[in-house]
Formats: structure tokens, C-alpha cells, sequence
């Protein structure tokens, strides 16, 4: 048994390297989404399909490939921080707006 990665385009399932198999073989496939972490996927593939994707949904499948490492960056703080510098009414109380 081999396990393979595969990208579902267009409704067939494209290997991401090649397969040491004949022409015609019949295989059998189990399907299961790999562990982000786990994707062994280049960062140039990646990229590469975030910027091919087509619609949010597909966009959204491609940043699970993305390293879980953030580098600290706190996305709700910085939309908070953004609201309050618009003069909107903050996502998250702050000791200066709660009062």
C-alpha cells in the first residue's frame, strides 16, 4: 500500500507526483485530509493555490496547508485596534472603552 497526496480539480483527483503505476491500472483509493502539519506540501504550492483559487471556499482549503506558527500575530486584536482607530465600537472591551 502507498499513500499518495492528490489535489480534487474539477472532479478527478490529480496525484501531486508522479505514480509508478501503469497506464489503465485499476487501484484502489481510500480518501482522507491530511493533517495540515503533515501536508508535505512546498511552500510554493501552497501559494500557488491560494492565489489559483476561485472562490472563498477554496481560498479558505488552502490556508489549512499553511504552518499553525502565527509569529504572534493576533488577528482579532488587530481588527479590534482597527475598529477603535475608525472610531467604531470595538470587538473586545478594553479597560479604556469599558468605562
Amino acid at each position: 500500500m502507498t499513500t499518495v497526496l492528490a489535489v480534487y480539480e474539477n472532479g478527478v483527483l490529480r496525484p501531486v507526483q508522479p505514480l509508478s503505476l501503469n497506464e489503465g491500472e485499476t487501484v484502489e483509493v481510500t480518501v482522507s485530509r491530511p493533517n495540515p502539519s503533515e501536508s508535505g506540501l512546498s511552500e510554493e504550492e501552497i501559494n500557488r493555490r491560494l492565489k489559483e483559487a476561485k472562490s472563498y471556499s477554496e481560498w479558505l482549503e488552502a490556508t489549512k496547508l499553511l504552518p499553525s506558527d502565527d509569529g504572534g500575530y493576533d488577528i482579532v486584536k488587530a481588527l479590534n485596534e482597527n475598529r477603535i482607530w475608525s472610531g467604531e465600537r470595538p470587538i473586545i472591551p478594553t479597560e479604556e472603552n469599558d468605562s
